[in-house]
Parts: C-alpha cells; structure tokens; sequence
C-alpha cells in the first residue's frame, strides 16, 4: 500500500510539473490582459470582431470547435438563418442546426463528435450552408501570403477568416484546433483568435509567423498540414 501511494504521489508530481511546464511556456498575449486589451484599441484591422463576438459561443462538446465556429461565423453574416425547434420562432445557427442532410453525407454528427472536422470538409460545410468557402493547406502558402490574406479578409465585411491550426506550437493544451480570426494589428504583426473553447482560453493574440507554424502543424485525420478558410457571403 505504501509503495502503491509513493507510486501515486510521483505520477501526481510528474502531472503537476508537466502542467506547470506547459503553463510557462504559454507566453501568449491574451485579450483579457491589459496588453491584449491595447493591442485591440490599436488595431489596425477589427471589421469583424464585433459581428463575431456577437454571436461566437464555446463549442458543446470537445470535438465540436468546427460546428461551433461555423454556427458562430454564418450567424454573424446577413443570409437567411436556420429555425431550430427549440428556439422557435427565433432564427439561428446553431452547432446542431449545421448538420443538414447536405452536411450529414459530408461528415455525420455522430463522426463529428468522435473526430471534427478536416479542412477540406470545414469548407464543404460552409459550402453547403449558402456561402463561398476556400480553404488552403499551409504547407502550400507562406507567411507573405497568409498575412496579406488576412488583412485582405479581415478589411471586407462580407468575408471570414477561420482557421485550423495547433495549440503545441504557441505553448498552449491541446493539438488541433478551429477558430475564426477577428483583427490584425500592424504594428505588431498580430492577428486577433476567437478560440471558440472559451473554457479553456479567451481570445489571443498570435504573431502572423507563430500563426503559419501553428497552422503547418500536420493533422493526422487527413495526413497533410492543417491551414486555413476563406469564407465570403
């Protein structure tokens, strides 16, 4: 019994130092500090943020940072919106309201929860929700591209940048991951995530550079690097 505790003391510890690794190694600039909050009045770039802060909710379920992005993005467009049952006569997208017959042959609900969502069928969901959607791999775009994208997209009300990317690279928990970007600071070169696991952490700020690596990261669903949406009303 004894050695059974001292064994299960040490795995605790090995646990605690493995947190507190991660957690120092998380040097991101966040929103809720007072630096992201400056950051933000300083924006070069912020078209967006509003409309999707309005309507961006945490995902329901761990797996489901793709249904809770794209439910958070078309609700923040003006097209015509879903009526789910429960919230009749009030329209809107929901993170099961996406899931048409359309997107059920994509990718079912079912394999969703078990597995999210790849790029390519991120895209194909928007697609078929009414809207123009382009995704590219980030192995085949640099950071000249990405950043003259995401200003591009983030200047044009009609349009969203979501991406899907990793946390390992910028030092957060967790791998893969999908959100949509709000701003983009010149200054800095940062662009502004609503990470849509809202209890795991509030908005970041990324460096354009950190945020290509993130997105380079291969996603082992599909075997190819991860990347980034182009979405358009």
């Amino acid at each position: 019994m004894k050695k059974f505790l001292k064994n299960t003391a040490f795995a605790a510890a090995l646990f605690s130092a493995s947190l507190l690794g991660a957690a120092q190694a998380d040097e991101n600039i966040y929103l809720t500090t007072a630096e992201g909050t400056k950051l933000f009045n300083n924006a070069e770039i912020r078209t967006d943020y509003l409309k999707l802060a309005s309507f961006l909710e945490s995902e329901h379920i761990l797996t489901f940072c793709g249904p809770a992005t794209i439910a958070g993005v078309m609700n923040s467009f003006d097209v015509k919106r879903p009526t789910p049952p429960q919230l009749y006569p009030w329209p809107l997208f929901t993170q099961t309201a996406i899931f048409t017959p359309e997107n059920q042959k994509v990718k079912s609900y079912a394999m969703v929860e078990h597995e999210g969502l790849v790029l390519p069928q991120l895209a194909q969901f928007f697609q078929n929700l009414g809207v123009k959607a382009d995704y590219h791999h980030a192995d085949e775009f640099d950071v000249t591209w990405l950043r003259d994208t995401l200003k591009a997209t983030l200047a044009d009300p009609d349009k969203r940048f979501v991406a899907n990317y990793s946390r390992e690279p910028i030092g957060q928990e967790g791998d893969g991951h999908i959100s949509p970007v709000a701003a983009y600071d010149a200054e800095t070169d940062r662009v502004l995530i609503l990470d849509v696991a809202r209890y795991k952490y509030p908005p970041v700020w990324l460096t354009v550079a950190d945020f290509h690596k993130a997105m380079l990261n291969k996603d082992p669903s599909s075997n190819r690097s991860r990347g980034a949406v182009v979405v358009t009303q």
